[in-house]
């Protein structure tokens, strides 16, 4: 018997895997998909912080970036720059390979090509049912489990969890690009619904390519094809390969509650990711840490009950439950704007005032500062009333337009919450 089981062969899980490993516990790692970091479902957007805090590969950097370019949908520029390197662009499949390779080297067990189908509790652990692509079945018991499935949620159920309920969608594809010197954002509503696109740049092998993607409320791959034939784009797209899409769920809201007897989720699988960008990495490997030390002391007191392991719920809401709460708050106000607002805020934005706290505050993984800064100005908390009262009047119209065309079409909330 192990003594964890990590559900999961992504960065969640094989973080956590090397922490458990590192601090002397034996763990097993099941990843359903043949081999290590593929299919790639991110960006591989990372902040140079993340390398610092966490023991990470930094050989799977592709790119550095100390500079970034937002366009509003009325094609007010913003230009961002740092004196040093903020962010760096990761090869997803390296990266994850890396940290598999870390997990193995200090003792870890990594079973590829194994889904875990279901677990059960068993006496003194729970047991892992895999089902194994082509070898028929397998059972592996551990004496507590950590769930790092990502956006696929088919064990929660069955342990008692509840999968998060507030999901954006994302699509994107990498390409032969031309050169770009920044990582580039778009905002509109015709060009990511209640969210954003983006360009972000990197070279392999002496070629020069982009990922390029979005978050959006709805119909994802239909809004990136449009963005791809852009003039913004397709002007800079090289000839290559065909695009393949990567979509991919993204959770918004954490779960209730991310622990269980003998159980512990993290990452995306307990919908724990930035709710401004939809950024999962490094809260990722923030639970990884947190669970795996959770998981540790654990197993040394011999107590794996749901209120033992409450601790850890206990400490990643310490990290970070101001974090999401505040920056939920921002995206369900931000998902309300007009293209006409987003261009005003915009405006607001490149004021020397405004300039000036966002300059103060921004962190790239930490935003609740910031985004205090904003509201604590004057400026900034007039343009958010007039916005909202604008929003209302426009809502309160389009609501009672549709309520003669379909019952039910009209309600708003419930879809700026979904965002």
């Amino acid at each position: 018997m192990y003594d964890v089981l990590v559900i999961g062969g992504g960065p969640a899980g094989l973080y956590a895997a090397y922490c458990l490993a590192r601090a002397g516990r034996s763990v097993a790692v099941f990843e359903e998909h043949p081999e290590i970091g593929r299919p790639v479902h991110c960006t591989g957007l990372l902040a140079i912080e993340g390398f610092t805090r966490f023991t990470l590969p930094q050989d799977s950097i592709r790119a550095t970036w100390r500079r970034a370019a937002f366009q509003s949908p009325g094609g007010h520029l913003l230009s961002v720059a740092s004196e040093q390197d903020q962010t760096a662009v990761v090869d997803r499949s390296a990266f994850d390979q890396a940290l598999a390779d870390q997990a193995l080297a200090l003792g870890a067990d990594l079973f590829l090509g194994h889904k875990v189908e279901a677990l059960h509790y068993a006496r003194g652990g729970v047991l892992a049912q895999t089902s194994i692509e082509g070898h028929g079945h397998r059972a592996i018991s551990g004496r507590l489990v950590i769930v790092a499935t990502g956006a696929a949620y088919h064990l929660h159920r069955g342990l008692g969890l509840v999968p998060p309920s507030r999901f954006l969608q994302s699509a994107q594809v990498e390409v032969d690009f031309a050169q770009t010197e920044a990582v580039e954002v778009y905002f509109g509503n015709e060009v990511a619904p209640g969210s954003f696109a983006w360009v972000v740049p990197f070279h392999q092998e002496g070629v020069q390519k982009a990922k390029i993607g979005l978050l959006s409320s709805r119909d994802a791959d239909e809004f990136l094809a449009r963005f791809l034939r852009s003039s913004t784009v397709a002007s800079r797209l090289l000839p290559g390969l065909p695009l393949r899409y990567r979509r991919r769920p993204v959770p918004i809201r954490p779960i209730p509650e991310t622990f269980e007897e003998r159980v512990l989720v993290i990452g995306d699988a307990a919908g724990i990711v930035k709710p401004t960008t939809g950024g999962g990495i490094y809260y990722s490997l923030l639970t990884a840490e947190l669970a795996a030390t959770t998981a540790t002391e654990a197993v040394g007191a011999g107590d794996c009950s749901a209120r033992y392991l409450s601790r850890y719920q206990a400490a990643w809401q310490k990290a970070l439950a101001s974090e999401i709460r505040m920056g939920a708050l921002f995206r369900c106000y931000g998902s309300r704007l007009s293209d006409a607002q987003i261009d005003a805020a915009f405006r607001l934005v490149a004021s020397e005032q405004v300039a000036q706290l966002i300059r103060e505050h921004a962190v790239f993984n930490w935003h609740r500062e910031v985004i205090l800064a904003l509201w604590r100005s004057s400026a900034v908390r007039g343009f958010l009333w007039r916005s909202l009262v604008a929003g209302s009047k426009r809502f309160a119209v389009a609501g009672s337009r549709r309520s003669h065309e379909s019952p039910g079409l009209g309600v708003f909330a419930e879809g700026a919450v979904a965002q």
